[in-house]
């Protein structure tokens, strides 16, 4: 009686005939052995050949006339021919013809602008193709190897043509990486839409990782395809060489072992029953030590579904392992090869790489230049002890933080800049030597262990270096220098005077940055003549002065207003210093020259240099590093009867206040630093904090950051609906533009026409505020932020518009789309922190209509302070979390 047809070929021999005839499929048994997995047996088909990039329609109909062949089967069958489309797709590879590169654009490196069309290779020519990304490191330390290789080889420059194609979505990263880069050897294209995955240039090539360094021969295939830069001069060089025709690199028809019939059941039998346990019982082997075994037999499939036997093969081996791990392995190996004799054995791969190596020469080259600058390690710690108000509870909160850190003591920033130039490239060289170890991709896991072993090490040391030179709150505010302001070229030192508020705002032009110059430049004009000789606003930027050249050209003007400065070097140690991890960055240093801010946003920087302002320079210098004594005074007093002066604010949408103590100890030496007390308060309502304020700084000066949080009130009802002329009263929910001074019914204000375009979908343009009426709690229509409100941006003809807001809903976690509801109550002006609170449609539809949901809306929301009487200002199109 004959075996019945197995599910796969009989799927397959539905198919075959939508495949090539020159094609050899193979069905592969596989019994693989790893470390962390154990036994695994699969079933693989795989195919000699590929479809062509211009055979892609015929490979999707291939596709979808095998789904629906394998639609309703098991999960296992499903997968196995999932695999075998990776192996026939098409697919740029060693061997193949390379084809054209549509959706690209030429990129001219003195104008930097771009100009669409594709890019073929040049028949006659050997071409270099680096595709690569600027936000991929590795990918950029590829290309500049490339291009120092071409520079210093100008011979093999002239018999290649070297192109580089950027996967950079965002033109403006690559604008700004080429102002830095000079990478002149090549020729610039770029992806237009950047990575995308329904081009299928892109995803035969599969350019989802990057770099890809491809060579095409002089006649159009594909001589190599690598990550490894170094290896391409050789590569180039070899194919010179043997000036003969590529062999395709996936062709299976190469031969192959087939041992007898009984050696490989014995093979098979002691893998599975005694090897696959001798492996997962091994204890010797490190965790990011890679080692497989395969047994494999193998039938080619012909059209008219017989099977031919081609290979039946020796137990393969293959290990990347550590150095420590080596001996482990040779005696794994020979217990092998005593269980399945010598010949039985064969070996694929073999690396043995020294992680704990690395790391050591790396220590020892970070030890010999402290050594060489007097300078030694000392352990230290930061302990930070918050006190935050708690308004339900009417009572202080305890928050304790302890970070033990190394650090070099008393280093200067010269020090700093010499011994980091003599680490820096030692460890730029390790960490491209552990990076680039294996270009398979078979063991990315484990690979990705030994890279987090010598990165963690890096990272560590780099932070011990930085942390000697870092500054906090509380301390002197240190010169900054190698800066040039905008329009000259000699250095200035950025230094404090006396009487004088510094304001440091490290910039680059992105989005962030983009959002808080135009309110700058309001504030600093509105402010021109009374910040004279008083208050003094500089602008640090990311980037030396090239990189911005579009940028000033666009905004002509602006820095007639604000102080820029550009570095005369990239990555400078101010921005360690002053611990800049983002752009935008703030450092507020007040009149007697100790930093008040360091701080990625400011709530209210009009309000803080007001407050600044007020401040004595004679009660400045009456703070001092705390003693223990006074310590306990304070803490003493948080918990105090004081605590009744505050009763009359309690309440969130009122005040937040905070008071932090920040304490270095090395070794037996404490200090503690002056506390800080942070609080901010609407305006209005500074009479009811003062005497708490008073009684507070009587038992110790503070350095204060307050926040006075401008405001306005509402009127409501309005009394016609200014469309329709609909009554209006209390009863009536309805909205409110304050930008035109307007009420609208919700008949009127709701009207959208899904097909018109931009602005012109809605009826009532402007964003509107919704009274949910009756209102239950009327103490909302009083004390609203006025940040809060926005701008009332509109889509600009021509412009992108969105109603996918790229923001979660915090009533329901939920992406929101449609219309955005952003409370206009709730906390006092925070823009940091808890941010701010947004609905989407739905829980706004169970806002207003109390909903079954709005229990659980309100409970969600508790913690910001939420009610279902406050404010909601509608947003209709996605502009940025702040930009509305």
């Amino acid at each position: 009686m004959s075996k019945p047809e197995k599910v796969d070929l009989k799927i397959l021999g539905r198919v075959r005939h939508l495949i090539p005839n020159n094609f050899i499929i193979e069905r592969i048994k596989k019994h693989e052995v790893q470390k962390n997995t154990g036994l695994v047996k699969t079933i693989e088909l795989r195919s000699s050949k590929r479809f062509t990039l211009e055979q892609n329609d015929k490979y999707d109909e291939f596709c979808d006339v095998l789904d629906s062949f394998t639609f309703g089967n098991d999960l296992e069958v499903i997968k196995q021919f999932d695999n075998f489309k990776e192996t026939i797709k098409p697919k740029i590879a060693k061997g193949s013809t390379f084809g054209v590169v549509d959706g690209v654009e030429s990129i001219d490196l003195n104008t930097l602008q771009t100009k669409k069309g594709s890019f073929r290779t040049i028949q006659d020519k050997t071409n270099l193709i680096v595709f690569w990304s600027s936000l991929v490191p590795k990918s950029r330390r590829a290309l500049e190897q490339l291009n120092q290789m071409l520079k210093q080889n100008q011979d093999l420059k002239l018999q290649i043509k070297p192109v580089a194609i950027s996967l950079d979505g965002d033109f403006n990263n690559l604008r700004s990486y080429f102002r830095d880069n000079k990478i002149t050897e090549f020729e610039h294209y770029r992806f237009s839409l950047g990575w995308d995955s329904s081009n299928e240039f892109q995803k035969a090539l599969e350019l989802n990782y990057s770099p890809k360094i491809v060579v095409v021969g002089k006649d159009n295939y594909v001589v190599d395809v690598t990550t490894k830069s170094k290896k391409i001069e050789n590569i180039i060089n070899t194919y010179f060489k043997l000036a003969e025709s590529v062999e395709e690199s996936e062709d299976i028809q190469k031969p192959k072992d087939i041992i007898e019939k009984e050696t490989y059941k014995q093979i098979k039998t002691t893998l599975i029953q005694t090897i696959a346990n001798q492996l997962s019982q091994n204890n010797k082997l490190e965790k990011s030590d890679f080692f497989k075994l395969n047994l494999i037999k193998s039938h080619k499939i012909s059209h008219d579904g017989t099977q031919e036997l081609v290979e039946r093969s020796q137990l393969h081996v293959a290990y990347d392992v550590s150095v420590q791990s080596e001996q482990a392995i040779v005696k794994l190996l020979n217990e092998l090869k005593t269980q399945l004799g010598n010949n039985h054995i064969q070996i694929q791969k073999q690396l043995v790489k020294d992680t704990n190596g690395i790391v050591k020469k790396i220590s020892d080259a970070f030890q010999d230049a402290l050594k060489q600058n007097n300078k030694v390690v000392s352990d230290y710690t930061i302990k930070t002890e918050s006190f935050n108000y708690v308004n339900e509870k009417g009572v202080f909160q305890q928050d304790v933080s302890q970070i033990n850190k190394k650090g070099i003591q008393n280093l200067t920033f010269q020090e700093y800049q010499i011994i980091q130039s003599q680490v820096e490239p030692i460890f730029k060289k390790y960490q491209e030597e552990i990076d680039e170890s294996d270009e398979e991709h078979d063991h990315d896991s484990e690979q990705q262990l030994d890279r987090d072993i010598v990165n963690n090490h890096i990272n560590q040391l780099t932070d011990t270096l930085r942390s000697g030179l870092q500054l906090t709150v509380g301390q002197r505010f240190q010169a900054i220098q190698h800066y040039h302001k905008f329009g000259k070229d000699q250095q200035e030192v950025i230094e404090h005077k006396e009487n004088e508020i510094l304001i440091i705002f490290y910039w680059n032009n992105n989005k962030e940055s983009d959002r808080l110059i135009p309110t700058i430049i309001k504030f600093l004009l509105a402010n021109e003549d009374s910040f004279k000789d008083k208050v003094r606003f500089v602008a640090l930027s990311q980037h030396r002065f090239d990189h911005y050249q579009h940028y000033f050209s666009k905004n002509e003007g602006i820095e007639e207003v604000i102080d820029f400065y550009f570095p005369t070097e990239e990555n400078q140690a101010d921005l360690v210093q002053y611990n800049v991890t983002q752009f935008p960055h703030f450092v507020v240093v007040n009149k007697i020259g100790n930093i008040s801010v360091l701080s990625g946003q400011v709530e209210d920087l009009e309000s803080l240099i007001e407050h600044k302002l007020e401040e004595g320079v004679d009660n400045l210098k009456q703070i001092v590093n705390l003693s223990e004594e006074k310590y306990n005074q304070i803490v003493q007093f948080l918990n105090s009867d004081a605590l009744t002066n505050l009763a009359q604010l309690n309440n969130k949408r009122q005040f937040s206040l905070n008071i932090t103590f920040i304490e270095f100890q090395c070794g037996e030496n404490r200090t503690r630093l002056a506390p800080i007390l942070n609080y901010t308060i609407r305006e209005g309502k500074e009479k009811y904090f003062e005497t708490y304020l008073k009684l507070l700084n009587k038992v110790n000066q503070f350095q204060v950051n307050k926040t006075t949080q401008k405001t306005f009130n509402l009127l409501f009802p309005g009394k016609a609906c200014k469309l329709c002329q609909n009554e209006l009263n209390e009863q009536t929910p309805q909205y409110y533009s304050p930008f035109s001074d307007a009420f609208y019914c919700v008949k009127c204000a709701e009207v959208f026409d899904a097909k018109a375009i931009g602005n012109n979908k809605l009826r009532v343009k402007d964003n509107l505020i919704f009274f949910n009426a009756p209102l239950v709690d009327k103490s909302v229509l009083n004390d609203i932020d006025v940040n809060r409100l926005g701008n009332n941006l509109k889509v600009k003809k021509g412009d992108p518009y969105s109603q996918r807001h790229a923001i979660d809903c915090n009533g329901c976690d939920n992406e929101i789309r449609g219309f955005r509801y952003i409370v206009l109550n709730c906390l006092p002006g925070k823009l940091t922190d808890m941010a701010l609170v947004d609905f989407c449609q739905d829980c706004f539809n169970q806002i207003r209509q109390g909903g079954p949901h709005l229990e659980k809306i309100v409970k969600r929301t508790s913690m910001y302070g939420y009610n279902p009487s406050m404010l909601l200002l509608r947003i209709p199109f996605y502009m940025g979390y702040y930009e509305y």
